[in-house]
């Protein structure tokens, strides 16, 4: 018997895991249930913990941008004084970040 991954062992790549979903579906069944109630709740927090608690539940509808840095050439003289060589490179440094976004 050879060591490694066994060929088809496991979930398929990509597909949902089972327990995650029920409880996915139960958070939904829940705030679905109890919606009018959440939003009383939420309006009596003071503005601060209310702006608190929506930017918190949003995280949970919208995906985090991954933080990038991008080292800037604003001015035509900078980017005049760049040899042909580094104008290159950061033309390609561009393009991999714009494949990434």
């Amino acid at each position: 018997m050879k060591g490694g991954k066994r060929e088809n062992a496991g979930r398929p790549k990509g597909s949902p895991n089972k327990d995650t979903k029920a409880l996915r579906e139960r958070v939904a069944t829940l705030l679905d249930d109890r919606w009018d109630q959440f939003l009383k709740d939420i309006d009596k927090l003071s503005e601060k913990d209310r702006v608190d608690t929506l930017i918190k539940l949003l995280e949970y509808t919208l995906p985090k941008l991954s933080r990038t840095e991008i080292n800037d050439v604003t001015d035509i003289e900078a980017l005049m004084s760049l040899s042909q060589e580094e104008r290159l490179e950061r033309l390609e440094a561009i393009k991999k970040l714009k494949k990434v976004v």
